[in-house]
């Protein structure tokens, strides 16, 4: 696909902004988003955007004030302050509406931020890209359970040894940020094997092998920053898949150092496909296998997993 087609098929645009939704995670970063969301919100101000302020009790309570305030067709836009879970329950309701989302990336990973190049670590500049409102057209995930649930999604989905890590992550209160994650990772790993999956892309191709992990991935990084797709394209109506098979604790602690330096592609034991579709399966003894994505739970294997061309919309800095 070349850059005419992607022109094409993918629009970009821009948005004068009114009146602007605002929601808020109150948890990122330990209380940062509220920081961020306030200076965010004098920018809007000084830029004459008036502002929607949304902050739900929980999370199917934010769900339901992004879903009535884009019904009522009285914004311009939908802005995020917080990290890829807060992001990623937005999409739920602003997917294919066509209503440009802009992201003040204030979470733990930030990878939605990174992959769009939108500032981190400084809410003022991010809000002043979404005031410009310079949008693009992208593709997101789309994930169906088994008993026909759907999510959407804006990085990457993940399956295996980095959904046990996140298992374990939930489980734990101590420590915060990245390093109860690393802690995850150590305490998973010293008692990790290869776990039996079955993967069907596009309805033909299986991969039946013991895998230490597949991601899914639209985007490129997931976990703030680990390139495990380095490849993805988010705009090419394609997943790039990224499997690592089965391997040792050496070799696998070499793949996984790999993924921080975004050259996974060139393990031996990493094969890599591109494909629209594909459904997963965990085909082992019996216990319940989670597929995660955006850093969130989904939904529990078997799972399908897919491409949906030209279904997200983002407000980004202007070329």
């Amino acid at each position: 696909m070349n850059a005419n087609d992607k022109d094409l098929s993918y629009p970009l645009g821009t948005t004068e902004i009114r009146t602007l939704a605002l929601v808020t995670n109150p948890h990122a970063g330990h209380g940062a988003s509220q920081i961020a969301s306030a200076r965010a919100s004098r920018v809007f101000a000084d830029r004459g955007i008036d502002v929607v302020a949304l902050q739900g009790a929980n999370p199917d309570d934010a769900r339901k004030l992004i879903r009535e305030v884009i019904a009522d067709g009285r914004i311009d836009a939908l802005a995020v302050c917080g990290g890829d879970g807060m992001i990623n329950l937005a999409l739920q309701e602003q997917a294919q509406t066509g209503i440009p989302l802009g992201i003040i990336p204030a979470g733990t990973g930030n990878d939605h931020g990174r992959e769009y190049n939108l500032p981190r670590g400084n809410a003022r500049d991010a809000a002043h890209v979404i005031a410009d409102g310079f949008w693009t057209t992208t593709d997101l995930g789309r994930i169906t359970s088994a008993t026909g649930d759907r999510r959407w999604f804006g990085t990457i989905m993940c399956a295996g040894f980095d959904s046990i890590v996140s298992d374990r992550v939930n489980q734990m209160t101590w420590p915060h940020g990245r390093n109860r994650y690393n802690l995850a990772i150590v305490r998973e790993f010293l008692a990790f094997h290869s776990l039996p999956f079955r993967i069907t892309l596009d309805d033909h191709r299986v991969l039946e092998d013991p895998i230490t992990l597949a991601a899914f991935g639209n985007t490129r990084s997931y976990g703030g920053g680990m390139k495990i797709c380095p490849s993805a394209d988010h705009s090419d109506g394609l997943m790039d898949i990224t499997v690592i098979g089965k391997a040792g604790r050496i070799k696998a602690a070499l793949a996984f150092k790999s993924v921080f330096d975004g050259t996974v592609e060139k393990i031996g034991e990493v094969s890599t496909y591109r494909a629209k579709k594909a459904y997963v399966e965990y085909i082992g003894p019996p216990r319940q296998m989670n597929a995660y994505a955006d850093g969130d739970l989904m939904f529990p294997m078997p799972v399908t997993v897919e491409i949906v061309p030209g279904a997200g919309r983002y407000i980004v800095p202007r070329p």
